[in-house]
């Protein structure tokens, strides 16, 4: 049976401003909850597995924002009917305002924030190869990017360490393309996160334009876990120091560093190359 819905025709209505606000962290984090906006992210919010070995952050959608006058295929409706929350209509007009995108397709999801430290508690055996662990990551497009990379890759666990942004910025979610959903991915503790995977029998390995051995060198079907730093001052010496071999990509111009997205890609489609042999 589907929704029932309030209808928003005032820029002025209290929700339209709530809503709008979640864009700021601050709001995201005084409220504990932030936004999904479009269609596939919304799809793979609520359909991501909650139950698999190594769980994906679980989302409880609270509202839905929707237009039909910004919708782009036929497939809405369905959607909409098949997530029971509080749903509020508005004019295009009005939901371009709350929007994050330039040309939104109608649809945003207001969502509890889940709490996104490791559960350790619940990984009952980590047996997943690769895993990739993001430290002090500063640009929400970039992390997203990297989410969308690492799932199509096959890795089994993203861990971010240190963050310097917050992993529900609306522009991860859009960047991920709704991968972090579809993904077991976490934040933890740098030292806490190493020394764990090292007690299950990973080689660990920092990616850093300094490293000592080329990424193709390694044996990538052993179980690895692959380190890569913030955009601006790489990885810290415990990371590279707690790890077992730093790794270099080859660099032949003047740059002295890959965006560090196109650095996770790299080293992420080897992987897939060597364990397919």
């Amino acid at each position: 049976m589907p929704n029932k819905r309030q209808y928003i025709t005032s820029f002025s209505n209290p929700k339209v401003k709530w809503v709008a606000g979640l864009k700021e962290k601050r709001n995201r984090d005084e409220e504990k909850k932030f936004f999904i906006e479009g269609y596939r992210e919304i799809k793979k919010a609520i359909t991501s597995n909650p139950t698999s070995p190594i769980p994906c952050l679980p989302v409880n959608i609270t509202s839905l924002f929707i237009s039909p006058e910004c919708f782009l295929g036929e497939n809405e409706e369905a959607l909409i009917n098949s997530i029971q929350c509080p749903i509020f209509e508005l004019p295009r007009k009005i939901f371009e305002k709350i929007s994050y995108r330039d040309r939104p397709d109608g649809l945003i999801a207001v969502a509890e924030t889940p709490d996104a430290h490791v559960p350790w508690e619940k990984i009952k055996s980590i047996d997943t190869n690769p895993i990739l662990i993001i430290e002090g990551v500063e640009k929400p497009g970039n992390l997203g990017t990297i989410l969308r990379t690492a799932e199509g890759a096959g890795v089994g666990l993203v861990i971010v360490t240190d963050p310097r942004i917050d992993l529900f910025n609306p522009n991860v979610v859009r960047a991920s393309t709704g991968t972090i959903f579809t993904l077991p991915v976490y934040i933890g503790d740098l030292q806490e996160v190493l020394k764990k995977f090292k007690s299950k029998g990973y080689k660990r390995y920092a990616v850093t334009p300094e490293g000592k051995t080329l990424y193709t060198s390694i044996n990538m079907k052993e179980k690895s876990v692959f380190l890569f730093g913030s955009e601006q001052y790489g990885l810290s010496d415990d990371a590279k120091q707690l790890s077992d071999d730093t790794l270099h990509l080859p660099m032949l111009g003047e740059a002295d560093s890959l965006n560090l997205a196109m650095s996770c890609g790299i080293v992420l489609y080897e992987s897939i190359r060597q364990r397919k042999k």
